[in-house]
């Protein structure tokens, strides 16, 4: 286990930035490493086969732990020793998923695989005992001279898991239960299986447009209009494998919310949320798209200014225009904007956001050369994070390498959460962060690796994240860091975005290699270039929210007894939403929409933190995105993770809850300002 006294004696290293690769030919003799560390310090862990013994040491722990609480023969209250049961799993639990999506060799990564099955198996079984369930309910009497609001809110949130569980279900409705749910995963994985799955062209159709006969994308870029068109309709066609394999999981998790009382899965889903019902969800919605649509409308007729100048024969603009029309504008008004990667190195970004979470945060950065073993070969930096105080917060590695086996896109994994131990310390947070920078065979060093404006701004989001993690101080892991709501969980890493895309903030951090800050002119240039036509983006991510949430809410049932498809459904919240964008309406986007399983009836989880970032942006840091005072604050916010309700966390920092009205305003007001008005003339691409 990594603790702070090992860390400090290298802290003289900060000023330096050095940073330590684990490379793929790593070949330590005996006399230069006297013993492999096993994976993120699990002594087991230093081959695959050390994660059947994680679970068996698992299992074995979870059986006296349970055998207490049922027995009542904690030696502390029972939240406090459930919360232990819980953590023992999830440090086991968590490092396999990361280890089953990141690692680098074949077999850890199918040993983790298995892991997670086990566990899954064993988590199961956990949440359908009553004994369990009955003694923590009881404990909220019990105990109750000896609970704190805290572990009240705790204790709701472990029942909550349970009854998600049908817990409290007779048997025969129990047994329905645990079909259900099994029913759901299949149709899930099924869903998610075929999202991704290239279209089989005929000989003609390949030849006449020029593309692969498996077509495993749109064209979006191309010259031709035609093709452009042709390729979106025929990638995203209505395909009856994926509308049956989506009715089911609509169909099950209809029933699933019915059998537990609840009208839909939409509004059973709500609940702990910010918005907290299916309703306030709806309206907040249908707020944000009838007070967009002005904007969107204005944003879609400077595109079709665009495509009249590329094309006078055209008429309305298609959705498969809006990334040609979009990229030719921005080009145009903007300049290509390419110079700007050469202020991004990677080794400046680092310098950079750590010097913004110093001045907030009073938080440091320590660079560590990981230990053989300790994690897997690649392009791997190691960051310990401490306090003011120099006291160890916890760590973070940055997987930066680009490579097949790992995850698609930048995500953020939580190995180990914080805790408050029985010793009175701290369990310090481990997160990974995967990031595709580099290739594998890199060996060049951080300030050769440039990053775009995209990827750049990525880099926050997802350094937000783990910031939440590190943050955390939390009496329960169960409430630590980022394992809170959606909502709440998102509002960090939005926030973040906010400070790389202001203009103090990148004279500050934005430097070429020679250390020459980016100019104003420069800086400003590329704001404005990557907020263009941001009202066309939330009127997307609005609807594509609403179909979520209706497609779980009052349409399931017309779904499930197929009165119209989800074909029908999608098409009919865009021809409401903005009626003047062309489309195909054999069109079927849903269908390769996977955020429809893991985020199911929440989707919009995204919006309402995009417009409490932009709240607490706003009204706290955008006159002085480096104020101290306000920093603090913003990390006692985050200190407390899940523990708090995410209205309370709110009220902390802006001085009250906002309401749905608020959080739709806070958006209308964005794409209001970044609303693109102004015409500009451009030439064709050749």
């Amino acid at each position: 286990m990594i603790v702070a006294g090992r860390l400090r004696p290298i802290r003289a290293q900060l000023l330096k930035f050095q940073y330590y690769w684990v490379h793929q030919n790593l070949s330590l003799t005996a006399k230069s490493i006297k013993k492999r560390r096993g994976l993120f310090g699990v002594d087991v862990l230093t081959s695959p086969e050390g994660f059947a013994q994680l679970n068996k040491d698992v299992r074995q722990k979870a059986s006296k732990i349970v055998q207490m609480i049922v027995q009542k023969k904690c030696d502390k209250t029972t939240v406090s020793t459930f919360d232990d049961l819980s953590n023992s799993i999830c440090c086991a639990a968590d490092l396999a998923e990361c280890t089953r999506s990141l690692h680098s060799e074949r077999k850890f990564a199918i040993a983790a695989e298995n892991s997670i099955r086990d566990f899954t198996d064993l988590v199961e079984n956990l949440n359908t005992s009553s004994d369990l369930y009955n003694a923590l309910k009881e404990s909220l009497v019990t105990e109750s001279k000896y609970l704190t609001e805290v572990d009240r809110r705790t204790i709701h949130l472990f029942l909550d898991d349970f009854e998600q569980s049908g817990i409290h279900l007779p048997g025969d409705k129990k047994e329905e239960f645990v079909n259900l749910s099994n029913d759901i995963f299949d149709a899930g994985t099924a869903f998610t299986a075929g999202a991704d799955k290239p279209v089989r062209l005929s000989h003609f159709d390949s030849k006449q447009y020029g593309v692969d006969r498996n077509l495993s994308h749109p064209w979006p870029m191309t010259l031709s209009r035609d093709t452009r068109r042709w390729t979106h309709c025929k990638y995203y066609q209505h395909n009856e494998d994926q509308e049956a394999s989506l009715r089911r999981l609509i169909e099950c998790r209809h029933k699933l919310a019915r059998l537990t009382g609840f009208e839909t899965y939409a509004h059973r889903a709500q609940h702990n949320t910010l918005l907290s019902t299916y309703e306030n969800a709806h309206d907040f919605l249908a707020e944000i798209i009838k007070s967009v649509r002005p904007a969107a409308e204005q944003e879609l007729e400077v595109l079709r200014d665009v495509l009249m100048q590329c094309d006078q024969e055209a008429g309305r603009v298609g959705e498969w225009d809006l990334p040609y029309l979009s990229t030719i504008y921005r080009r145009r008004a903007y300049g290509e904007n390419l110079f700007v990667s050469r202020f991004f190195s990677l080794h400046n970004i680092l310098h950079g956001f750590e010097e913004i979470v110093r001045r907030l945060y009073g938080v440091k950065f320590v660079f560590v050369k990981p230990e053989e073993g300790e994690i897997w070969p690649g392009h791997v930096i190691k960051i310990g994070v401490y306090d003011e105080h120099d006291v160890f917060l916890g760590d973070i590695y940055l997987d930066i390498d680009r490579r097949t086996s790992k995850v698609l896109g930048d995500c953020h994994f939580t190995v180990r959460c914080a805790k408050l131990l029985d010793n009175e310390k701290y369990q310090t947070p481990i997160v990974v962060l995967s990031l595709s920078l580099v290739g594998s065979d890199l060996q060049q060093p951080l300030r050769s690796v440039h990053l775009s404006s995209q990827q750049a701004e990525n880099f926050f989001h997802e350094m937000g994240h783990a910031m939440h993690s590190m943050l955390g101080r939390t009496k329960y892991q169960h409430v630590a860091g980022t394992r809170c709501t959606t909502d709440m969980a998102e509002i960090p890493s939005n926030l973040m975005e906010y400070f790389f895309n202001d203009l103090n903030v990148l004279e500050t951090i934005a430097k070429d290699d020679n250390g020459k800050g980016i100019c104003i002119d420069e800086a400003a240039s590329m704001i404005t270039s990557r907020f263009a036509f941001s009202s066309l983006d939330i009127m997307q991510q609005a609807v594509y929210s609403l179909f979520d949430l209706e497609l779980h809410g009052h349409n399931a049932d017309g779904i499930v007894h197929g009165r119209y498809t989800t074909t029908d459904l999608f098409n009919s919240m865009w021809a409401t939403a903005l009626p003047s964008l062309e489309r195909d309406h054999n069109v079927a986007w849903q269908h390769r929409f996977t955020h429809l399983v893991p985020y199911g009836a929440k989707y919009y989880s995204y919006l309402v933190a995009r417009a409490a970032a932009s709240l607490i942006w706003n009204s706290k840091f955008r006159d002085n995105p480096f104020s101290k005072e306000v920093g603090r604050k913003w990390a006692e916010v985050q200190s407390y993770g899940g523990s708090l309700p995410p209205s309370d966390l709110l009220a902390m920092i802006l001085g009250n809850s906002p309401t749905c009205a608020t959080l739709a305003s806070a958006i209308r007001s964005e794409a209001n300002y970044t609303c693109q008005f102004s015409t500009v003339n451009v030439v064709e691409f050749k």
